[in-house]
């Protein structure tokens, strides 16, 4: 679900590029309610999805990710942006990011570490786009979504600190868009077709000081967010936790097929892969998801790639590298390194 506050930033971003606000209700494929002063507190992410390749369709090319991330100010995404405002340090700000970061608008997953005294932000999505959506729709979809996380974090970390980020700059894996320079004197420098979408800074900004922090407003704030986070926990599809509960991995076998979790659920293949599917997710992305989870639970436990590969049922230990890969974008043993040096660095914050 999204908030619908964000709505509100849209309508804004869409005036930006002068789209008015009744001309924008009058594409949106939502009903005139959302739009009243009664409207729901939340908006679908299916519904998010319609309205924003709706506003991509109306204006291609032109930059409505970046817009809309500088759009979202801190206070945008109140209790976890005051959480931000108000925190002690830059690298504090880091480490709750890390935690809470998907609970708001971005529904992206943030890996951190540092390399060659750089802080590294590698973002993963973990948003399913529709599948009778076209390749190109999906590919803007990704574009925006990708630029507003980023295009919003840069922006906000500015916002609370005083101090100049060293080092800042962003890697993008697309080519330059011409919209870019349009941006470019709100924006650090910018590298495009990388290998990943990733921020990066000198690690010694992780101690620079936060121009509000207040000990009392930070507590105050984090309870929030995290009273925020366990209510969004508890909210999850009722049909995707029963799913999650019976795909428990036999050891050196593998998973349940869908054939199996069906049958142990009392329904039917066609209705459990359509209840997936309204739920924004599949029975393969939900395998995919706890297969990953208990590689990192193992790789903690200081099982080597070879024991952990066997234990998740993989014939070859070539076939769980793949996997990996795709999880990740690297293969084991560098997430392995990488996870050390951001255990490292966490620790030190502490």
């Amino acid at each position: 679900m999204i908030h619908s506050t964000y709505l509100d930033i849209l309508l804004a971003t869409a005036a930006d590029f002068r789209i008015s606000k009744q001309e924008f209700i009058k594409k949106s494929p939502l009903p005139l309610s959302f739009f009243s002063e009664n409207r729901p507190e939340k908006i679908r992410f299916s519904d998010w999805i319609r309205i924003i390749s709706d506003l991509l369709g109306c204006l291609p090319e032109q930059g409505v990710g970046y817009r809309f991330g500088l759009n979202c100010r801190v206070t945008s995404h109140e209790a976890l942006g005051f959480a931000m405002l108000s925190n002690d340090t830059l690298g504090n700000v880091i480490f709750d990011l890390q935690k809470y970061f998907n609970l708001r608008l971005h529904k992206m997953e943030l890996n951190i570490h540092n390399k060659n005294d750089k802080v590294i932000i590698t973002l993963h999505p973990l948003y399913q786009l529709p599948k009778d959506l076209d390749l190109e729709k999906k590919e803007s979809l990704s574009r925006f979504f990708t630029e507003v996380a980023l295009v919003n974090i840069i922006t906000n970390l500015k916002e609370i600190t005083e101090h100049d980020i060293a080092g800042l700059q962003v890697h993008l894996k697309w080519d330059k868009n011409p919209y870019h320079a349009a941006f470019e004197k709100h924006l650090p420098p910018f590298k495009f077709n990388q290998q990943k979408n990733q921020i990066m800074f000198d690690l010694k900004c992780l101690d620079l000081p936060l121009r509000f922090s207040s000990k009392a407003a930070y507590h105050f704030a984090i309870h929030h967010v995290q009273e925020e986070y366990l209510i969004s926990q508890n909210q999850k599809n009722t049909i995707v936790s029963l799913v999650a509960k019976n795909i428990k991995l036999i050891p050196h076998e593998g998973f349940p097929s869908l054939t199996d979790t069906a049958k142990k659920l009392h329904v039917s293949e066609r209705v459990l892969k359509r209840e997936l599917m309204l739920a924004n997710t599949t029975f393969s992305s939900l395998i995919q998801s706890k297969k990953f989870a208990l590689t990192k639970q193992l790789i903690s436990s200081n099982k080597s790639i070879q024991e952990i590969s066997d234990l998740l049922g993989y014939s070859h230990i070539n076939a769980f590298s793949r996997a990996f890969r795709a999880w990740t974008g690297k293969n084991p043993r560098d997430y392995i390194r990488e996870q050390k040096n951001s255990h490292e660095y966490v620790h030190s914050l502490h």
